[in-house]
């Protein structure tokens, strides 16, 4: 017995991951479909899977993705084209996030506190939904508790450019790609090294390193494209906290995201003073202050985990210090607390669960799987340009093209749709509207065949796209096959014919 609990106190992590992950498949809580996948991962992936194939690669067309795709290296390398085992390495991401935050919880708080948040992140619908569409959140969050024991390692080393300062300087290039917010861990690293310098030469090198690998990342990267700026953050957290059932602003509750936001300002308003003596909580307070002006579902996953982490300690005080004695008078306000929580994350849960058993798809990848249809003939000539060009190609397994872009010339316009056969995009949305007009321009030779609430899919006629040398080679052979069964039909009824006679 006693060598059994010696055996699961040591292993206890690895057996919490597997259940994990057993747990989220078998409950349907992440799909292997290629829907609903965010355009930058999706890029990430067409990235390493053609790699691993030695085929051409989308780097070509869709430009540089982010540096996710090298954490996507290895299901590249192993699974190409494997949704489960990609779905898999994403819950292994995010519970090594978790487990990560809970050792810097327990470290800075107690372990009761940190076993409480970590077990509410992991049942949280931003967590679920961000591990479901591959996004940047849960990278993020292991990023940084990950750079924060990178920089504890090499102030204990005594080479100045070794092992671990590289390491750093490379972590702080993959994540400056994956999202603003994620500049919070270069700024904080270089005021911790400004207030808590360990060697003057070396922390020369450290401001050296931090500025060569932001810059020329950026400059490799060009920014971040998908990235959209000054919406409203009381909407980014309402979406979050109510799960993948938010596809419009119909669907939306304020109050959830109202409430998270009161609560994050009363929190930080509080801790302040606490987390900006920590690198951690610099970079946590760093990234929600910049993602305020660019609100997503990753910014809300860091917002959630600061409340949950941060917030449960301060219920914990605040129960305490009411000077209750018996466990419900010393913790019932933290187990009510947590009961709320864990009712409402399981309903959002459930709710994200029956979409994907239902194939209820959002509006976009609605679109997308229209489009698939078109794609089905294999000896047909398809060619689509897409706002969503990752997405696409990974749904319909074809070519697939960035958006031309918006020309007044109705001639050079019709030159350059000529390319394709399909459009797919939003017609609606501000930066396309210059391209809808040009191509609304055209008249008769291009043709609307669905028009959906996220947008439209254009059929372009006399488009000049040939068949590629596989279709054409396949076409071959089916002519080839109607013509021995042809010859094979001929030859028996004449044997017919003979045998009457």
């Amino acid at each position: 017995m006693n060598q059994a609990n010696a055996i699961f106190e040591k292993y206890w992590g690895f057996f919490a991951l597997f259940a994990w992950i057993g747990l989220a498949i078998l409950l349907d809580l992440v799909r292997f479909t290629p829907f609903a996948i965010d355009e930058a991962a999706a890029r990430g992936l067409l990235l390493t899977w053609t790699i691993a194939d030695n085929v051409v690669n989308p780097i070509v067309i869709f430009g540089m993705p982010d540096f996710r795709a090298l954490l996507f290296a290895p299901v590249g390398a192993y699974w190409p084209g494997s949704m489960l085992a990609t779905k898999i390495m994403a819950l292994t991401i995010a519970f090594v996030a978790v487990t990560m935050l809970f050792r810097w919880s327990r470290r800075t708080t107690d372990p009761e506190v940190a076993l409480i948040a970590s077990a509410l992140l992991l049942l949280s619908p931003i967590m679920v939904s961000q591990v479901d569409s591959l996004s940047a959140g849960p990278y993020i969050l292991m990023a940084f508790a990950s750079g924060a024991w990178l920089d504890s390692a090499y102030r204990k080393d005594k080479n100045y450019f070794g092992g671990w300062y590289f390491c750093q300087m490379l972590w702080i290039a993959i994540l400056t790609t994956l999202h603003p917010i994620a500049l919070a861990y270069p700024i904080a690293l270089a005021w911790q090294w400004y207030r808590n310098p360990h060697a003057e030469k070396k922390s020369r090198h450290v401001y050296i390193g931090i500025a060569v690998s932001v810059l020329l990342t950026l400059s490799m990267t060009l920014g971040w494209s998908e990235i959209e700026f000054f919406s409203n953050p009381f909407a980014a957290l309402a979406e979050g906290l109510q799960g993948s059932i938010i596809w419009s602003a119909a669907d939306l509750r304020w109050v959830p995201g109202i409430i998270a936001g009161l609560l994050l300002a009363l929190l930080i308003s509080l801790d302040f003073k606490t987390l900006s003596k920590d690198l951690l909580g610099q970079m946590i307070l760093i990234s929600i202050a910049i993602g305020v002006f660019m609100p997503d579902q990753s910014w809300v996953l860091i917002c959630i985990a600061l409340l949950l982490y941060r917030g449960t300690h301060l219920v914990v005080k605040f129960n305490q210090s009411r000077n209750k004695t018996g466990r419900v008078g010393q913790r019932g306000i933290v187990m009510g607390a947590t009961l709320f929580l864990c009712a409402f994350f399981m309903l959002q849960d459930k709710n994200h669960a029956l979409t994907i058993k239902h194939a209820i798809l959002g509006p976009e990848d609605e679109m997308i799987q229209s489009l698939m249809v078109e794609a089905e003939d294999p000896l047909k000539p398809f060619r689509a340009a897409s706002e969503w060009p990752g997405r696409t190609m990974l749904a319909t397994k074809r070519d697939v093209l960035p958006l031309p872009p918006a020309l007044d010339d109705p001639e050079k316009m019709l030159e350059a749709v000529r390319s394709v056969t399909h459009i797919i995009f939003n017609p609606f949305i501000e930066k396309n509207k210059a391209l809808a007009d040009s191509i609304s321009a055209l008249g008769g030779e291009t043709e609307t065949l669905a028009l959906y609430k996220a947008g439209a899919i254009i059929q372009v006629r006399n488009n000049n796209v040939p068949l590629s040398t596989s279709q054409r080679l396949a076409k071959a052979e089916i002519k080839k096959d109607d013509e021995t069964k042809d010859t094979q039909t001929s030859l028996e009824d004449t044997t017919a014919e003979h045998n009457v006679k």
